[in-house]
């Protein structure tokens, strides 16, 4: 099963949906957004959460078979383990955004980097000028003390994956 770059999530070869837009809104006390879920171009159905705490919502578009895409939610995997419709709403919309803010930053020489805790979690934690050599990658880490947690790796994505800051490579 491939392994989406970004979440790590396992999702089954096909079908492929995938979140192709997503609106936020920031509140005082939540973020409520809605994402629209397509596949194969095909609207299917909107992911929605208001804020407050729920969980993530899945409704479908028009006639599309909700088992269709509740059969593609139980069949994927994140780190070996199932996972919730609402988690893997949550998941498909995180790796929009990362995309979304990877190919923003791209535009004009960056990129995102990424702190891995011990166990395995990740948070985007700023972005960098793209580092060219370990010369440059080794004044970044010193520049901002960098990993910002201690225990944690710090990462940033090199166009393909996501890279230690260190110079060993990891997906």
């Amino acid at each position: 099963m491939p392994t989406l770059p970004h979440t790590g999530l396992n999702t089954p070869d096909q079908p492929r949906y995938e979140v192709t837009s997503c609106r936020e809104l920031e509140l005082l006390r939540g973020t409520p957004f809605l994402a629209t879920l397509s596949h194969g171009g095909r609207k299917i159905g909107t992911a929605q959460n208001y804020g407050d705490g729920d969980a993530t919502e899945f409704v479908p578009h028009g006639d599309v078979p909700v088992a269709d895409f509740v059969q593609f939610a139980d069949a994927c995997r994140l780190d070996d383990k199932p996972v919730s419709l609402s988690l893997l709403l949550d998941l498909l919309i995180e790796e929009f955004n990362v995309s979304r803010s990877l190919r923003a930053q791209a535009l004009h020489g960056r990129t995102l980097l990424r702190e891995v805790a011990p166990d395995g979690t990740t948070t985007i934690s700023g972005t960098i000028t793209m580092p060219a050599t370990p010369d440059d990658r080794r004044r970044v880490r010193e520049a901002l003390g960098l990993p910002l947690t201690p225990g944690a790796a710090t990462q940033f994505w090199n166009g393909s994956q996501w890279e230690h800051l260190a110079g060993t490579s990891r997906s």
